[in-house]
This record gives structure tokens, sequence and C-alpha cells, in this order.
């Protein structure tokens, strides 16, 4: 333990310790209160029928489309500051109305309910990709190789902490009121913000009091603008088109062998519990040493590999066992192996890519991944077989494909790197 404590301290400079906590507790705050919401969300999916996941993912799709220029008109007109407090402001205000129209309409609401799973599924991506631009933003490249792995362990830390609230309330003051404590958790994220861009201001150069400024849609156009964007945008759709087919699996499976609403509820419970501690065990340790001792390239490639093997026992062993697994393993690996080095890759960008891009990336390019994962791939292949297996066959091609896509990213990202420094050099 003495040796762990040790290799900390020594990760962290004296200055950073005051923003580095208040990250953490910033996503700390901010899972928490997601993971109390998800819950609710997958029994709803599941109830409504993993058949049906695509119509409500391109229902969330089309709500994507419509916010994005709203975002980008804020994010333009609004410093950093101004514009993060007002869209976590709307988003609370949005989770106390669905409680009123719930207690109103009742649970058993299908419109209601399919509302609901269409919001969260918003709400997710979009305060989750503001959290990660406003975190490469206030740290620079050196200091995110040393910190992105423990700032993305708060998260997996609120994300534990979320599925323990949900369980031990849940029969106490019932599921429409956890949304009340979620929303809570939320208003503890506005004061992070304040609090890291406090400290924030006294580590950088920039001035990130004025606004960004420039077209509402920019972060659309800007994909068209570099070939590492759009490997980072192909990147993407093939992460959620890998995720998209274990969560189809993992509906079906639940469905079958649970019939129970309150046991399928303990069920994904359970996965967001093990999830996140598998999570945070690759964000606090394996992460940061990749970060520091391997080359980008490299790191990028290791998720990929690890979904061609989970499909490959899918395919040799097709039980509920592990497609279970296979989802702990996929999402874990998401947050804690693939997504702190993704999201390094943004820092040292432009602000408009930071920000704009990566949030068109993370919220519209991610759910038109779903849309076609779900809507599209999915239901063309249960059209022709019932056999679940040939799903393990899509999946070893399709990481194959991802692998070779993660591998040309972080190559053309250390090219990208090294003319920055390069041009800064020569100033």
């Amino acid at each position: 333990m003495s040796k762990i404590i040790a290799y900390f301290k020594s990760q962290v400079k004296a200055n950073e310790w005051p923003p580095l906590i208040w990250s953490f507790l910033y996503f700390y705050f901010l899972l928490t209160g997601y993971f109390i919401l998800r819950p609710i969300r997958e029994v709803m999916g599941v109830t409504a029928g993993p058949e049906n996941y695509g119509l409500l993912f391109s229902a969330t799709f089309i709500v994507m489309l419509l916010i994005q220029p709203i975002y980008g008109k804020i994010v333009s007109t609004y410093s950093r500051k101004q514009f993060i407090p007002i869209i976590y402001g709307f988003f609370a205000l949005v989770i106390i109305v669905l409680w009123s129209v719930f207690h109103l309409f009742g649970t058993e609401n299908v419109i209601v309910a399919r509302i609901f799973f269409v919001f969260v599924s918003v709400y997710n991506v979009f305060v989750v990709s503001v959290f990660w631009s406003f975190m490469s933003d206030v740290y620079s490249k050196k200091q995110g190789t040393r910190l992105f792995g423990v700032i993305a362990a708060g998260g997996s830390t609120g994300g534990i902490t979320g599925g323990l609230i949900t369980a031990a309330l849940v029969h106490r003051i019932g599921t429409i009121n956890l949304l009340l404590v979620s929303t809570l958790f939320l208003l503890f994220c506005i004061l992070a913000v304040y609090k890291v861009r406090k400290y924030a201001n006294q580590i950088t150069e920039v001035n990130k009091e004025a606004p960004l400024g420039g077209s509402p849609i920019e972060g659309m156009k800007l994909i068209f603008s570099s070939k590492l964007l759009q490997q980072i945008a192909l990147m993407t759709v093939m992460s959620v088109l890998i995720g998209g087919i274990f969560y189809y699996l993992q509906g079906n499976f639940v469905r079958d062998f649970y019939t129970d609403r309150d046991m399928r509820t303990n069920v994904f419970a359970n996965i967001n519990t093990f999830t996140n501690m598998l999570t945070l065990f690759f964000q606090l340790i394996l992460t940061p040493l990749f970060l520091q001792k391997l080359k980008i390239h490299k790191i990028l490639g290791i998720y990929p590999t690890l979904m061609i093997i989970a499909f490959i026992l899918f395919g040799i062993f097709p039980v509920i066992q592990v497609v279970l697994s296979a989802i702990i393993m996929q999402r874990s690996g998401a947050y804690g192996i693939m997504k702190p080095p993704t999201d390094w890759l943004f820092t040292g960008l432009d602000k408009n890519i930071k920000y704009k891009f990566k949030n068109f990336l993370d919220t519209v390019i991610y759910r038109a991944g779903d849309v076609f994962t779900q809507l599209f791939f999915i239901n063309s292949v249960a059209f022709f077989t019932k056999d679940l297996r040939i799903f393990a066959l899509f999946g070893i091609l399709f990481s194959i494909i991802w692998l070779i896509n993660a591998i040309k990213v972080g190559k053309l990202a250390s090219e990208t790197f090294q003319q920055q420094k390069l041009s800064n050099d020569s100033i």
C-alpha cells in the first residue's frame, strides 16, 4: 500500500493537487448521478423489448441533431465558466420535469418511459462529453498523461456509489424519487466547475473566460478538416458498433433468463457495480502506466484486441455467463482503457476541436453509430437468422477493422503532435 501511495504522490505536483481533487469530485458527482438513472433506463429498455432498441436510439439520434445547433450557439456565445453550468442546469431542470410527469402519469406509461429512455441516452453522452472537453482544456498534454487516469477513476468511483445508492434507497423512497437524488449530484457538479476553473486560471496562460465564437455548427464542419479527426470519428463508430452488439446480446439473455422486473434491475445494478470496480482498476493502475510507458497507437490497440478475444469466447460458449462477463469487460475497457487515452488526444488541440468537434463526436456521431447498429445492422442479421452466435463472427471482423483503425489514429496523432512541437520550437 505504501508503494502505491508513493506512486500517486510522484505523479502529482504540489500545485496540481487542488484542481485534481476537484476534477476527481466533479466526475464523481457526475457519474454518481448518472448511475442512479441508468438502471431505470435499462429496465425500461428491456421491458420495451431489445427488438425496439433501434427505434429508441433513432429517436435519441434525432434529438441529438436538434440539440447540436443550440449547443453550438451556447458554446459560441458564452465563456466556458458560463456555458457548462447552463448546460448542467438545463439537464437538472429536465430531470425535475420528468419526475413530475412520472408522478402525474405513472411509471407504467409507455410514452413517458420511452421519453425517459431517450432523455437518459442523450444526457449521459452530453454531460460526459462536456466534462472531458473541460478537462482537456484545463490540463496540458503532459499533465494529462499523469492525471487523466486518476480523474477518470473519479467517475468509476461515482458509478459504484450510484449503484449502491440506488440499491439502498429504491425500496425506501421509490424509483421515481431517485430522480431528485440524481439531480442533487448534478448540482454539485456546477460547484465543482467553478472550483476547477478557479485553479485552472492559475495554471494556464489561455484566456478561458472568452467565448469560443465561430459557427454553431462548426463541430460538424471540422470533421472534414483533418484525417486525424476523420479516423477518430471512425474509431468512435466502431466502438459503438461493438458495444451495441453486446448491448443487444445482454438484452436478449437477461429477458430470457430473468422474467421478474426487480430481478432484472438487480442484475443491471450488479453489472454496473462490477463494471465500475474493474474500470477503477484500469484507470488507477494500468492506464496511467500505459500513457507514460507505451506509444499511443499501442495503447489504443489494446481494447479492440480484448474485444476480439471476447467474441471468440462467446462464439465457443454462447451462454449468459459469458455474455454478462463480456459486457462487463466491454464497458470497463471502454471507460478504463480506451476513453482516457482517446480524450488525451484532444489535449493541446484547438479549442473549437475540444468543445465543438468533440461534442459532435460524442453525441451525434456516437448515437448515429447506435442507430446504425440497432436499427439496421442487428435487425438485418436477426431477419436472416435467430442464432445469436452469428454476432460473434461479425464482432470478430469488426474488432479487427477497429484494431487497424485505432493503430492508425495513434500514429496520425503522434505525427500531429510532433508537427505541433516543431512549430512551437520554431517560434
